[in-house]
């Protein structure tokens, strides 16, 4: 649609916003409060039609966009949806929208970790086997012992809950594993010495003999010396702690 603005012309709403030419004093300012009086100036003279063009150009003011479809009280252009009547609406696919992506399948994740986890508990089984085997029988005066790396780790986590239970120097302590059906004791006795042999490594403890039962084997306190407080071979028994030495 065309109008005539103020100056007679009959240039658009959107013609006349963007067109640089004014009058003889040079090109129409877009800023400012000359541009505000001449856009007021363009209101007053225009009829309602073009003044509500004249808005939408000028302050993009636009009709509101309704959702087309069957309704059985269709809503007029100036009802707000708020207000106006439910429309049942299809959900519609949008025609670019990318395919779901389908579930991954982590079956084959969880076939590795489950086979993990039954090796090791294999390898710990086989490894507390083969201590109850070498351990059966007390540690000497000088034992030397050759552990597979796996009996060695078994070996090590139950002599560091074995010492972290109680004063070795002081009476026997020992530490089991349910899941595994062994039990270490560890006995103080300066005169022992132990040489554990592993391809991992050696570790060397003075100090200390070592035996490995059942698990529901009875702590060996019974007829030791130096587990009475009262007696007085336990000062002497406590008075050296042992030595594990790393080789």
């Amino acid at each position: 649609m065309r109008t005539a603005g103020p100056d007679g012309d009959t240039a658009g709403p959107w013609q006349r916003l963007s067109d640089g030419r004014a009058r003889a004093e040079g090109p129409a300012p877009r800023h400012g409060r000359a541009a505000l009086l001449r856009l007021a100036a363009w209101f007053e003279e225009a009829d309602p039609r073009a003044a509500h063009e004249i808005c939408a150009a000028a302050f993009a003011v636009y009709g509101a966009t309704h959702l087309g479809g069957p309704c059985d009280e269709p809503a007029g252009a100036t009802v707000s949806w708020w207000q106006a009547p439910l429309a049942s609406v299809a959900a519609a696919r949008l025609a670019s929208a990318l395919p779901a992506e389908p579930a991954r399948d982590h079956s084959a994740q969880r076939s590795r970790l489950r086979d993990a986890a039954e090796s090791s508990a294999h390898w710990r089984r086989s490894a507390a086997q083969e201590l109850r085997r070498v351990l059966a029988e007390p540690t000497g005066d000088d034992s030397r012992i050759r552990l597979s790396d796996p009996a060695m780790e078994v070996l090590m986590e139950l002599l560091t809950a074995a010492l972290g239970s109680g004063d070795a120097t002081r009476r026997p302590v020992s530490a089991g594993d349910l899941e595994l059906g062994v039990r270490l004791h560890v006995r103080h006795d300066p005169q022992a010495a132990i040489a554990l042999r592993a391809s991992g490594g050696d570790l060397n403890l003075d100090g200390l003999r070592l035996r490995v039962t059942a698990f529901d084997a009875a702590d060996e306190t019974a007829g030791t010396p130096g587990t009475d407080p009262d007696d007085p071979a336990a000062d002497e028994a406590g008075s050296a702690l042992p030595i594990a030495r790393e080789a």
